[in-house]
């Protein structure tokens, strides 16, 4: 076994230690697992978004080992089939970021270049036509209910991969809960300092976090956090191309 499928391995164990015990009458979807690629090493970015909209449908078998293979193939397709050419502001800024930066492309051999993970790694499915999806980003109680499932399984996952680059694509009102069960550590200013990117934006729309404690794992890591790009892309007024180059010009810096 080489080092990248021992991780695979270790991640889908943790995936299957956190997720075992969800019933299929609590009516989540699948939880989302990364699949890390060689690609992944020479860069080592994590992109975190918000949510995945009921991923893969409704999650009925959660004790059976196998169907965590089978979100790991839901992951493989959706990036070989979508991500390259999918329309959403996300996956576009994505694209544009290993476009401008790393001056490569956003998959290699069918699989991505980072690691995309969510902050919220299920949600709830609708039941019938007249139920809508679960939204943890939009519904505080069922994000509550959500983090109670999954606990810090995005930071113990980025405790496997040790990225030098977080971009967390999700917004402020969720930092508590980013600051928790991503990073390991608190929203307090003895723990992790939350600081501008730049004067022009307010903290809120574009911070970086730099993690006190050295011990650990994302001590040394940039860590960026700024909206979902469908609203800075999109809705945000503003010189957006400003906005965009500013968090691309901090990861070159980084970089260097």
């Amino acid at each position: 076994m080489n080092d990248i499928d021992k991780i695979q391995k270790d991640i889908l164990e943790l995936a299957y230690s956190t997720f075992n015990k969800i019933k299929a009458e609590d009516w989540y979807s699948y939880p989302l697992i990364p699949r890390i690629s060689e690609e992944y090493f020479k860069n080592k970015v994590v992109v975190l978004g918000q949510e995945t909209n009921s991923w893969l449908g409704h999650f009925r078998c959660s004790e059976q080992k196998d169907v965590y293979k089978e979100c790991l193939n839901g992951y493989n397709c959706f990036v070989r089939d979508k991500v390259p050419s999918y329309r959403g502001k996300f996956w576009a800024f994505s694209r544009n970021l290993y476009k401008d930066i790393f001056g490569g492309y956003i998959c290699k051999n069918d699989q991505l270049s980072h690691c995309w993970m969510n902050l919220f790694c299920v949600e709830r499915c609708k039941r019938n036509e007249k139920t809508k999806n679960g939204k943890p980003s939009q519904d505080r109680a069922l994000a509550n209910q959500v983090i109670a499932i999954q606990k810090d399984f995005v930071y113990q996952v980025m405790k496997i991969i040790q990225p030098r680059i977080v971009l967390a694509l999700i917004g402020n009102k969720n930092d508590d809960i980013f600051a928790k069960y991503a990073l390991g550590t608190e929203l307090d200013s003895q723990k992790i300092i939350r600081k501008n990117l730049d004067p022009v934006f307010r903290e809120e729309q574009l911070a970086e976090f730099e993690i006190i404690d050295d011990s650990n794992p994302l001590h040394d890591s940039l860590i960026i956090r700024t909206y979902h790009p469908s609203y800075f892309m999109g809705r945000m007024k503003g010189d957006k191309s400003l906005y965009r180059d500013l968090i691309y010009g901090r990861i070159k810096t980084f970089l260097k």
